[in-house]
């Protein structure tokens, strides 16, 4: 019976490690990527024989496209579990532009301080009734949400300018004008313009700025004008648009003038901004690097007007002051830049013709001769 019992127990330890669980080494595999993650390598043409020298690493093939051959990082784990936790790229140095935020448009994107200008005007005092000028202006555009738009903010821009002038001389200058016109006048200002889109079709361009315009010898209300633009802008097709209005100046001579004209982009070089009273035809050059060249040629009604306190004799207006207009017409050639950085600027030489002066009280004109003028400037 001994014997029958050990060799039961024997027979049933064999039982056991033929059927009973078989225990062995544990073998990973690497973690199955989905379908819709995985990317087709790209087609490379042009290749030539090479050899692989080692993990990632591809010698004597050359790809038709600039790049290089990458490696996962070394903190990346094949086996670890589907969906766990892992860089956010494989290529950490490639750039993805953000998707903006606001629906993908035609216009601009506006910054709150979008435009610091400088911009230097000067006309030579040449010819036998001689009269010139050094303006030197300096701007800053802030764009404001309006109205829950921000593709048509409120634009507001505060300025100031300098003007020397140097003359007038020459024969027939009518008596007394030197004491009227000052060494320098100066313009300070705050402008506010609003381009509303009513429609896809239908627009508008509107601006209103009032400044003080004197010799800052003495400030009074006399030395407040209010100047501005009011136009209807009528898109035909994307390429042509249909503008009129008004232009508001308040000077001695002219108080407003008529505006109207089309601007028609045939294509992207090039652009006819045939509108009185200042026109403008541009043409884009070839661009160097990140900067795109433009050059045009433009037409400009000019000038100003001032309150000024007369050196030797009292003028009418509260026999302390008097108003005086400068006015010409402008005719230029010009040469203009624009980087991606937003860096811009500008250079044109032209000529200055039809040129008057006149003082409010007396009703004194004079006509300087005809004469040139530089222009530059920058915008950032």
């Amino acid at each position: 019976m001994k014997n029958a019992h050990f060799l039961g127990l024997t027979l049933l330890a064999v039982a056991m490690s033929w059927g009973g669980i078989a225990w062995g080494q544990r073998t990973r595999f690497p973690a199955q990527v989905p379908e819709a993650e995985i990317i087709p390598p790209p087609q490379l043409t042009n290749v030539t024989p090479g050899t692989v020298t080692g993990p990632g690493t591809v010698t004597g093939a050359v790809p038709a496209y600039p790049g290089t051959v990458q490696t996962p990082p070394p903190s990346w784990d094949p086996y670890a579990p589907p969906g766990a936790a892992q860089p956010p790229t494989l290529l950490p140095q490639d750039y993805y532009p953000p998707v903006p935020s606001m629906p993908s448009t035609t216009g601009r994107l506006w910054r709150l301080i979008d435009e610091i200008r400088l911009d230097y005007h000067y006309l030579a005092p040449r010819g036998s009734k001689s009269f010139g000028t050094n303006d030197l202006e300096l701007s800053t555009r802030v764009a404001i949400p309006f109205l829950y738009n921000q593709e048509t903010p409120l634009l507001v821009t505060p300025g100031f300018a300098f003007h020397w002038w140097e003359g007038p001389t020459g024969p027939d200058m009518p008596p007394g004008l030197l004491e009227y016109l000052p060494p320098r006048v100066y313009d300070s200002y705050l402008q506010a313009a609003w381009n509303p889109q009513i429609t896809s079709q239908l627009g508008g361009e509107l601006a209103f700025r009032v400044g003080v315009y004197s010799d800052f010898d003495k400030v009074t209300s006399e030395s407040l004008r209010y100047t501005g633009h009011g136009l209807l802008v009528l898109s035909l097709s994307p390429s042509f648009r249909v503008k009129g209005g008004i232009v508001y100046y308040d000077r001695i001579r002219i108080k407003m003038l008529p505006a109207a004209g089309i601007v028609w982009t045939p294509n992207p070089d090039l652009e006819f901004d045939i509108f009185f009273p200042s026109p403008k035809i541009s043409r884009r050059l070839t661009n160097y690097g990140n900067t795109a060249w433009w050059l045009y040629v433009r037409g400009e009604y000019g000038g100003g007007s001032w309150i000024v306190t007369p050196d030797k004799m009292p003028g009418p207006l509260g026999n302390v002051f008097d108003q005086v207009d400068y006015n010409d017409l402008r005719c230029s050639l010009g040469l203009e830049f624009d980087r991606m950085d937003r860096i811009g600027g500008l250079i044109e030489v032209g000529t200055a013709f039809d040129r008057e002066l006149i003082v409010r009280s007396t009703g004194d004109k004079y006509s300087p001769s005809t004469t040139i003028f530089l222009r530059a400037g920058l915008v950032r």
